[in-house]
């Protein structure tokens, strides 16, 4: 499995990397510092391309200019936090998660290896009430269980914690 890693910020972009590749075993981690650059490398459906939008952008917004860049590979949106509208506007257009920048690292790679295994993960898509219709190609959605890990895991708790609940 390939990992890209876009982000315009060095230290950011280095730091994920390192992580990812470190805790998910990917060969090659690809960093690039701009959307457009993926292009070049020809992505396939089973990449994962982790997204870091430029400062000062709004991601949605950024997400809509950039569509044509963003046609294969699982797509994990990394926004500075949660919004709603941002995780509607990457839901629509196939992204798998979004994963806010301030994630912890391990619940980051939890989010990650989900994704990496064909599931979801959208924190904010709660605040909703209501997750919105499936994207065309979209896998099946999380069960209640596995939603319920993932709140567990956001919430600091272990593994074992989690098995013990």
């Amino acid at each position: 499995m390939r990992v890209v890693v876009v982000s315009r910020q060095p230290l950011w972009r280095d730091a994920l990397s390192a992580l990812v590749a470190a805790e998910l075993t990917a060969d090659p981690v690809v960093s690039l510092d701009d959307v457009s650059q993926l292009a070049a490398l020809d992505p396939v459906a089973d990449d994962l391309i982790l997204l870091d939008p430029p400062g000062q952008t709004d991601p949605g917004e950024w997400i809509e200019r950039n569509v044509e860049h963003l046609k294969t590979g699982r797509l994990v949106l990394l926004p500075p936090h949660k919004n709603v509208r941002w995780a509607k506007i990457a839901y629509a257009h196939g992204f798998r998660a979004l994963a806010p920048k301030d994630t912890a690292s391990d619940l980051m790679v939890a989010v990650l290896r989900l994704v990496v295994v064909g599931g979801e993960y959208f924190p904010c898509f709660e605040e909703l009430g209501a997750i919105p219709d499936p994207a065309p190609g979209h896998g099946p959605r999380l069960s209640p269980r596995q939603v319920e890990v993932l709140r567990e895991l956001e919430r600091g708790r272990t593994n074992k914690e989690i098995a013990e609940q």
